[in-house]
């Protein structure tokens, strides 16, 4: 298994950046690579699923996403069969601001060698990501409610 951590600070109170992240109706605007479909319910209750498709690489991988553990307002526990892959989203307020921690354990699916396929993953898999959240952060920074 591969271990990514990514860590950051949204300049944004912890409800929205929680809201931001469990609206999937805005996943694709950070996640342009995947496609996600078919929620069983909402992103923040234990037990909803969803399908996803996503490229790495030239691949193609669908699969499976189930939520969990939820503690509101704190933390977001997802698997995801293909691979497999557990994600943790955690969530800490820092004044007016959130910080956001990513961490995720995966294991590539078998398309190349052992060796090749963790040095080669690992190292796009920690890039992806860390664009994935710099959009993520932009977008939930830019959509913050003006006080009144």
């Amino acid at each position: 298994m591969i271990h990514m951590k990514e860590e950051m600070r949204i300049e944004a109170p912890l409800k929205h950046v929680w809201a931001f992240l469990c609206d999937t109706s805005r996943w694709h605007d950070w996640m342009p690579r995947g496609e996600f479909s078919d929620f069983s319910g909402p992103y923040d209750q234990v037990g909803t699923t969803y399908v996803w498709k996503m490229k790495m690489m030239g691949f193609e991988m669908k699969g499976t996403g189930t939520v969990l553990e939820v503690e509101p307002l704190k933390l977001i526990h997802e698997h995801t069969d293909e691979g497999p892959q557990d994600t943790y989203y955690r969530f800490e307020p820092e004044g007016d601001a959130t910080r956001v921690i990513v961490e995720s354990d995966y294991e590539m699916p078998g398309y190349l060698p052992g060796f090749l396929k963790d040095l080669m993953t690992k190292s796009f898999f920690e890039r992806q990501a860390r664009h994935m959240f710099e959009d993520f952060k932009a977008l939930a920074e830019a959509k913050v409610p003006v006080p009144a």
